[in-house]
């Protein structure tokens, strides 16, 4: 089944308004290549050179990826200097289209936070900081209870497990049980304040930096799992959403790592 990439753009835009995007961001058509017929898409968190040649491979003339590739002041040049100048260059060159939904899918509770919620095993949950551009509901991250309490130390390592992670750092064990937890994708520190305020007993996230971890201030676990970790998940919501829509499409997930980050 061949769809154009219109039709693939417009259904992801459905759940993911490109309106609600951060103003620093660039989400949306990073590069867009061939004829405009999708044969076969491949689903990534980060498109690097080995994403593309992935796609390559398993003959997947689109990209879906959560990351831009052209972010910041933008793309002056394609001198091949750079990562994302191959990337670029070698998309264009095997006609494969990439597509991004970034801030837009983290600002829905069905993008990234979805993914956290369900990793974690918790099924009523809603927006963390919500927000009300017109008739929409959207925010950041997401707040929910357990089904039961549990020991902090066995949630801990619970999730460790559950995301993959390579490690977890974490803040003091304040609380013997716990119930109430708040989840943001990628960078969440600046949730903290409002996790306190919604008496969370775990904020889970990523990138906290060291003075941050003090303003936890003994009254919730920061549990942070790393960038990469926390955002991975939406890999399965880019390829459910396509699948119930297209449901004779080819949609798969890359089978690649892209996490720059390691550990010993």
């Amino acid at each position: 089944m061949k769809l154009t990439l219109s039709e693939i753009i417009s259904e992801l835009e459905r759940h993911f308004p490109p309106a609600l995007q951060e103003d620093y961001d660039n989400a949306g058509i990073q590069v867009e290549a061939g004829d405009g017929y999708i044969n076969r898409c491949l689903v990534t968190l980060d498109v690097t050179e080995a994403v593309v040649d992935e796609a390559v491979k398993k003959g997947c003339n689109l990209i879906i990826a959560h990351h831009p590739i052209i972010f910041g002041k933008g793309l002056r040049h394609i001198t091949m200097q750079t990562p994302t100048e191959r990337i670029i260059y070698k998309a264009v060159s095997n006609s494969i289209s990439i597509y991004c939904a970034h801030t837009n899918a983290d600002a829905v509770i069905e993008g990234t936070s979805k993914a956290m919620m369900e990793t974690i095993g918790i099924e009523n949950y809603h927006i963390l900081s919500p927000k009300t551009p017109g008739d929409f509901t959207c925010g950041s991250g997401a707040i929910g209870d357990l089904p039961e309490p549990m020991d902090a130390m066995d949630f801990l390592k619970k999730i460790k497990q559950n995301f993959q992670c390579g490690g977890i750092r974490h803040t003091a064990i304040v609380k013997d049980k716990v119930k109430r937890i708040a989840v943001c994708s990628g960078s969440g520190s600046f949730l903290l304040n409002e996790t306190k305020r919604l008496g969370a007993d775990v904020f889970v996230s990523g990138d906290f930096t060291y003075h941050k971890f003090f303003d936890a201030d003994g009254r919730i676990i920061i549990a942070d799992l790393g960038h990469y970790e926390t955002e991975i998940g939406i890999k399965n919501i880019f390829v459910d959403i396509l699948q119930k829509k297209f449901c004779n499409f080819a949609v798969e997930k890359s089978d690649i790592n892209t996490n720059p980050i390691k550990y010993l």
